[in-house]
């Protein structure tokens, strides 16, 4: 009697076959919801398919679908005004209003979903059935390999190794550049440093030192306070922030994953009224302490400081929150206190807290 783990080459092969005649996995419904409030809501939704999917149109099963999700895309990367009658008129002058199933269907889109307060649930969806189609596209393909025997086993591990990285990989745009490509740029770069030569090419900090180190805070770089507990660390992080933000008037971002955002309005405002902290906490404040403090609380209630206190933040909410802040706000500097305690949900528990760690940082 044979072993219930035992194997048949003729059953695996049918089992292989019969893999490929399923439908594969899909939510009409959900995808019918996401593009359904993407209508409802387009700025929030759309930039938030853009950064978590991409901007590509696969993701989505149905073919009516795709060509919506290319024509909201279009409209919302020109600024153009999104709504269920504007998307059916670009259709129209695209020939493609038909190819979706008329304006009866764009209105279904948008009747499809009372509120677009669920979208991230239906781009989850989305997503992972996109994910799963490609698992099942990549793995076909090296099963197929597999029963022809015409390459070598290493060589199969490799490219199946490749499969998978490359579906991780997708929706992030990391595409190599040539040098015809990146020299211009680079000569664009030094003119303009050659025309402001002895000034800051980024954002001042305010502190002198650092700024002639660096040339100030400049866009996409990210820098990481490093010192022993107790130093300092949030306080110059802190001043930093202030002075982006009154004395140059530019939005900052704070998330502080230990401190309340009113303990750390109290450090700044300590700070800024050069009024000794413990005395605040332990309420023996002079007289003439609360002058200064009311004077710089003059100067921070108009500053464009947003602070984020969540607890147990994970890197994908953080980024979430950075964007909508990015984008709702038009934040110039982002501040992050501090950066262990940010988590990975996709950390394994085996890893470590180091490995998790690193991994934040690659994706801040």
């Amino acid at each position: 009697m044979p072993s219930s783990s035992g194997s048949n080459p003729r059953s695996q092969s049918r089992s292989a076959a019969s893999t490929v005649d399923r439908v594969l996995p899909n939510s009409l419904e959900a995808e019918m919801g996401l593009l359904g409030s993407a209508l409802l809501s387009p700025t929030d939704v759309l930039s938030e398919c853009i950064a978590i999917i991409g901007a590509e149109s696969d993701h989505y099963y149905q073919h009516a679908h795709k060509v919506i999700f290319d024509q909201l895309r279009e409209m919302y990367q020109r600024n153009e005004a999104v709504d269920p009658v504007t998307l059916t008129q670009r259709l129209k002058d695209n020939n493609r209003l038909d190819e979706v199933g008329g304006p009866i269907y764009v209105t279904n889109l948008f009747t499809s979903v009372p509120t677009a307060g669920n979208f991230k649930y239906y781009l989850n969806i989305v997503r992972e059935k996109y994910l799963l189609r490609r698992l099942i596209e990549a793995s076909t393909q090296i099963v197929t390999k597999c029963y022809e025997e015409q390459e070598n086993v290493e060589g199969l591990l490799d490219e199946a190794e490749r499969s998978v990285f490359s579906i991780c990989d997708k929706g992030v745009t990391d595409d190599a550049k040539t040098m015809a490509k990146i020299i211009p740029d680079v000569f664009t770069t030094i003119e303009k440093l050659y025309n402001n030569r002895g000034s800051l090419t980024g954002l001042s900090s305010g502190f002198r030192d650092y700024d002639k180190l660096t040339s100030g805070l400049h866009e996409g770089e990210m820098v990481i306070l490093a010192a022993r507990p107790g130093v300092g660390k949030t306080a110059f992080a802190l001043n930093m922030a202030e002075n982006v933000a009154i004395e140059q008037g530019k939005a900052v971002g704070v998330f502080s994953l230990e401190m309340s955002a009113e303990s750390l309005v109290m450090r700044m405002l300590c700070a800024r009224a050069r009024v000794d902290s413990h005395k605040v906490r332990s309420g023996f404040l002079g007289k003439g302490d609360f002058t200064p403090l009311t004077n710089a609380a003059s100067e921070l209630i108009k500053a464009p400081i947003f602070i984020d206190d969540s607890a147990n933040l994970s890197i994908l909410h953080l980024r979430a929150k950075a964007r909508r802040l990015k984008a709702n706000q038009q934040v110039r500097l982002l501040i992050v206190d501090y950066l262990q305690l940010v988590t990975d949900e996709n950390a394994r528990g085996n890893d470590g807290r180091q490995a998790e760690v690193a991994a934040v940082s690659r994706q801040l």
